[in-house]
């Protein structure tokens, strides 16, 4: 994974040389749609759902969807393992105030469904009997979904021959709206007692809190890279 954004980097480096020199303006006159993706960049929505991205060019201005999934897999403090599947969508819009500089505006919904397994001990031994010190484990379904509106800065070229590089070097995020929902399987190891399994079901709910804390979080140096037509 290294070694691809490594090569990723240098290419947007090198190509990103050349687009400085490009009527990037002009281009965008010329053109309609733009099909790219965001393949890399320190936003954690993004780098869990990579999303696909297609903009509607209208000279300065371009709107656009933006589409991605993934899988979460993350072990939280407290000995909470959750795994699940993730969607990234949403809406954007940019406004060019020059050749490449930029200001966006986005609104997405990112939602999180899967599970996730606590881990505890007991250690009451008139609660536990020969339980005492056992690991206890218990399964809960999460379902956690997050609406967040971003507002970003950043330069976007287009080369005369259809390649589009973006950076979208800072992007400020807030959630709108987030819910969860947090439900035992029933399956569970050893034997949990009832106090135990209202803890369990704590933690289950600080790691949905966790993904939706994630998906209306703020990023940089978000890269774009497409053709545009």
């Amino acid at each position: 994974m290294i070694k691809k954004l490594s090569i990723l980097c240098l290419s947007i480096l090198f190509c990103g040389s050349v687009a400085w020199a490009a009527d990037s303006a002009g281009n965008r006159k010329d053109s309609i749609i733009m099909l790219g993706m965001a393949p890399a960049g320190i936003h954690a929505p993004t780098i869990m759902a990579a999303p696909a991205r297609v903009a509607l060019i209208l000279g300065d201005i371009t709107v656009g969807i933006d589409a991605g999934s993934g899988t979460y897999d993350y072990s939280s403090t407290g000995w909470t393992s959750t795994t699940g599947a993730y969607t990234n969508q949403g809406l954007n819009a940019r406004y060019f105030f020059g050749n490449s500089f930029n200001a966006s505006l986005g609104y997405h919904m990112r939602n999180f469904s899967g599970t996730s397994t606590t881990t505890s001990w007991c250690t009451s031994l008139s609660a536990c009997g020969a339980n005492w010190l056992a690991l206890q484990t218990e399964t809960f379904t999460v379902d956690a979904k997050t609406s967040a509106a971003t507002i970003g800065i950043g330069n976007h070229w287009l080369l005369d021959w259809g390649l589009w590089i973006g950076g979208d070097w800072v992007l400020a995020s807030s959630g709108l709206g987030q819910t969860k929902e947090v439900t035992s399987t029933g399956t569970t190891t050893g034997s949990p007692t009832t106090t135990q399994r209202a803890t369990n079901k704590k933690s289950a709910e600080a790691a949905a809190d966790e993904v939706n804390d994630w998906s209306a979080s703020s990023g940089f140096a978000v890269f774009t890279i497409g053709f545009a037509f």
